[in-house]
């Protein structure tokens, strides 16, 4: 007989930011990210802030992808947020309506780094064209987070 693991669904979709800026939707990055993986909140979200301070990472002109690390993880984990109103994104504003945390243990290798962010950015090409259907459907967005670590 075949067992099937189910994850935990690390995803939140289709989010009304009260203040639909980038400031807003890091804030909810990282309380969303400290809560899913039980990590401190305030370490996140300074983690966060320093990412996107350091020119994150835009994929398909709609996609913001940034990471933080922490010593209570021992292998990489994404968490994937989707808004219902793009959000003014960096310098360029440009409108993002997808937002990837990458969470990766303490002391990951430049390789390691590498290898997730090759992961994200491969498979978020791969479904460019489906990107907005997947934004509002729970059940396609958990699987394109899933296949970001799989």
């Amino acid at each position: 007989m075949l067992f099937k693991i189910f994850r935990k669904n690390h995803t939140t979709a289709d989010i009304k930011l009260a203040d639909n800026n980038q400031l807003g939707a890091l804030k909810l990055a990282a309380q969303k990210t400290a809560e899913e993986f039980n990590l401190d909140s305030q370490s996140v979200q300074s983690s966060l802030f320093a990412s996107a301070a350091q020119d994150p990472t835009i994929l398909e002109n709609r996609v913001a992808y940034m990471f933080v690390t922490s010593d209570k993880k021992h292998k990489a984990h994404t968490m994937t947020l989707t808004f219902k109103e793009p959000v003014a994104w960096g310098n360029d504003k440009i409108p993002v309506d997808y937002l990837i945390v990458g969470v990766l243990p303490d002391g990951s290798s430049p390789d390691d780094i590498d290898h997730l962010n090759q992961k994200i950015s491969s498979k978020i090409s791969e479904n460019s064209d489906k990107l907005d259907e997947i934004r509002f459907n729970d059940t396609e967005l958990n699987k394109l987070n899933q296949s970001f670590t799989e």
